[in-house]
């Protein structure tokens, strides 16, 4: 009788050596140009009906930040959270036009960024990290993003 630990660890093969169990089919392999400029769709919810609500970036520390995206015109004003405003140039492509903390008075600021970027049609969508718990975090994660190449 195996113990469930004696099948999942690693295990050793005299060619090659130590081997790691393979990953479970859910996970995204490393390889798959996720940290490509624009991001990606999350691997997890693929085929899934909220696939289309999260989007993950990448910043040029190589750091993923997961976000909650929105139809511009439709986006929610969190207090203290990362507003991303990006414009989908195909269906897996989206390019970052705008980075910003939406403070304690979140309104005026997604009020705003929706203003400023009209003019990139209907293909505008507003992506939000609520993650960041304070000032410095929001700032860390908004310098990582504003310079990743687009």
């Amino acid at each position: 009788m195996l113990f469930s630990w004696e099948t999942m660890g690693s295990t050793i093969d005299q060619t090659r050596g130590l081997l790691e169990p393979p990953p479970p089919p859910w996970a995204a392999p490393s390889s798959d140009g996720g940290d490509r400029p624009g991001g990606r769709a999350l691997a997890a919810l693929a085929g899934m009906p909220l696939a289309s609500r999260f989007w993950s970036w990448t910043g040029l520390s190589g750091r993923r930040y997961v976000f909650s995206v929105y139809r511009a015109s439709t986006c929610p004003a969190f207090c203290h959270a990362v507003l991303l405003a990006a414009v989908r140039d195909g269906p897996r492509r989206l390019r970052m036009v705008s980075v910003r903390d939406t403070g304690a008075f979140p309104e005026p600021v997604v009020a705003r960024a929706q203003r400023e970027f009209r003019g990139c049609g209907p293909g505008l969508e507003f992506h939000l990290h609520l993650l960041p718990s304070s000032a410095a975090d929001r700032a860390a994660t908004i310098a990582d993003l504003a310079i990743a190449p687009t």
